[in-house]
């Protein structure tokens, strides 16, 4: 999981640009180790989500997926989960980030959510 992890870190920089890491600059640093510590079992459970519904590479190669995931989203990925961070933890709500537009719209954050009430 530290390529993962180390795909992940690689999108940080312009994550931490955006306009909702600005926003709430204070609760970065906790996300970041969050993300360390049940971001990547979310993108495990993205995962297997995908296997179950019938993609092949995420039911014979989920490290690659997951990679392949961030790959394609690169800091919206960060974005999103970054969101789903917050609204889980009750500091904002997905109306409030994206009529705001922190946020571009709901359905990734709520796929983050529905992930996190899974655990």
């Amino acid at each position: 999981m530290d390529s993962v992890l180390k795909e992940l870190m690689r999108y940080w920089r312009h994550f931490i640009e955006t306009d909702i890491a600005k926003a709430y600059r204070e609760e970065v640093t906790k996300f970041e180790k969050w993300l360390k510590e049940t971001g990547l079992t979310l993108l495990t459970l993205r995962a297997r989500e995908s296997a179950e519904k019938g993609n092949p590479v995420a039911r014979d190669y989920p490290l690659e997926y997951i990679k392949g995931l961030i790959r394609r989203g690169q800091t919206k990925i960060l974005v999103n989960m970054f969101a789903a961070y917050l609204v889980h933890r009750g500091l904002a709500t997905q109306y409030w980030l994206i009529k705001n537009k922190l946020v571009a719209g709901g359905e990734s954050i709520a796929t983050w959510l529905r992930l996190l009430r899974k655990l």
